[in-house]
């Protein structure tokens, strides 16, 4: 990486990691997207139904009673509502739900962070083992670093690292049988090779894959490149795993609520409302209320371009979905190298851009810093100010001086 690049992203991490130094000590509201998973999985073993507000709050109730903790926030409606499928309130329930709260929440934090380490790991070892390309794994968390959504998720304890750390790890396992992967892999993590290069892959390789797979499944819109790159490589049993661990985690949260007909119903009636609360022309902020900003959606360009026009965004992006695939098979029947890497830069970008995902979800695009690598430096330059958007509060600098131009464009 070119030392002013480097040096570039090295300050605005240090800037982000200050939000550290800046924040009030840590309490039990501190990890409010944390908490909205615990309380919801909490909820579902005592056989309620965590997508109604009301139960939610509830909960959350009788868990600082229980604890004796002070809370002076809630989870739920408006901002922090529990959007995760039931097949993963059950995944919560079987593992940090065990824990008392007060317990699980450090924790959790501590493997946020050593996910994100572990996907700056593995990620270099996978590019090198397809590209030859040797980019430092130190590299990759500073870019991580970088993002301007890293730090308050992992403060929030947004389970998005641990979910990417899953997804991830399932490539790396269905790598094995690649030849060199083991070698870099274990250059990767301990800066010498062995010179053994694995061209079998063992046997329960595909079996593990599929069960990390199923279990990053509880981020589902973050699952779809890597369930997309399974299906691009005609690994069919990874997915046929990764669809018996989802059902079985299904089954058990059917098992533990009181009412499962409605479990789903209500899940998918929540899931609407929030996406009617992002586009209410009734919020004294449209259109650029609290979730068009946060969001890297294509539809709230959409939306702040035309306003109203939120109902025939599903088309749009249904649209890209069938283009870009149709693309992708076509350059495949032509007979044209389609790296895995440059599959799932494409379909990644365009998960981002057409399903609910919020800046923190940007670390999905890591294996950009290899793509970057490769370009003429002037296209290196161009990149990164494409990339401006992810790495500053450019929404915040403006507020903060006032917005005196008007700048509503500076929010995307």
């Amino acid at each position: 990486m070119p030392r002013p690049l480097l040096l570039f992203l090295a300050l605005v991490a240090l800037f982000n990691l200050s939000r550290v130094l800046r924040e009030p000590r840590p309490d039990a509201d501190r990890p409010m997207d944390f908490r909205t998973c615990y309380v919801g999985q909490a909820v579902l073993r005592a056989g309620a139904n965590p997508y109604h507000d009301a139960t939610l709050k509830q909960g959350w109730q009788r868990i600082i009673r229980e604890e004796n903790l002070q809370s002076r926030t809630q989870p739920g409606l408006p901002n922090l509502p529990f959007l995760y499928p039931p097949w993963a309130a059950a995944l919560f329930g079987l593992t940090v739900g065990r824990l008392p709260y007060a317990l699980a929440w450090p924790l959790w934090g501590a493997l946020a962070l050593l996910s994100l380490v572990l996907v700056s790991r593995l990620w270099p070892a996978l590019l090198q083992a397809e590209i030859g390309l040797t980019v430092p794994w130190w590299q990759f968390l500073l870019a991580a670093l970088a993002l301007k959504g890293t730090i308050p998720a992992l403060l929030t304890g947004q389970p998005t690292f641990v979910a990417l750390a899953l997804g991830v790890g399932a490539l790396a396992v269905g790598r094995l049988s690649s030849p060199g992967f083991s070698a870099q892999l274990s250059h990767s993590a301990s800066s010498s090779t062995t010179g053994i290069e694995s061209s079998v892959a063992p046997v329960w390789a595909p079996a593990v894959a599929g069960v990390l797979l199923g279990l990053a499944a509880f981020k589902v819109t973050l699952l779809l490149p890597f369930a997309a790159w399974f299906l691009w490589k005609k690994q069919w049993l990874p997915l046929a795993v990764a669809a018996a661990v989802v059902a079985l985690l299904s089954a058990v949260a059917w098992h533990w609520t009181a009412f499962p007909a409605d479990l789903l119903l209500a899940y998918e009636h929540l899931l609407a409302q929030v996406r009617a609360q992002s586009f209410d022309p009734s919020d004294p902020d449209y259109p650029l209320t609290q979730g068009m900003t946060l969001r890297l959606e294509l539809g709230n360009v959409l939306e702040w371009l035309r306003p109203g026009s939120s109902a025939w965004h599903p088309l749009l992006h249904g649209a890209l979905w069938v283009a870009t695939g149709l693309r992708l098979v076509w350059l495949r029947q032509q007979g044209r190298p389609l790296a895995d890497w440059h599959v799932f830069l494409v379909l990644s970008t365009l998960t981002l851009l057409t399903t609910y995902h919020l800046y923190y979800d940007a670390v999905l695009l890591l294996p950009l810093l290899a793509f970057g690598l490769r370009l003429p430096k002037r296209w290196q330059w161009l990149l990164l100010i494409l990339l401006l958007p992810l790495l500053l509060p450019l929404n915040g600098l403006a507020l903060a001086l006032g917005n005196p131009w008007g700048c509503t464009w500076c929010i995307f």
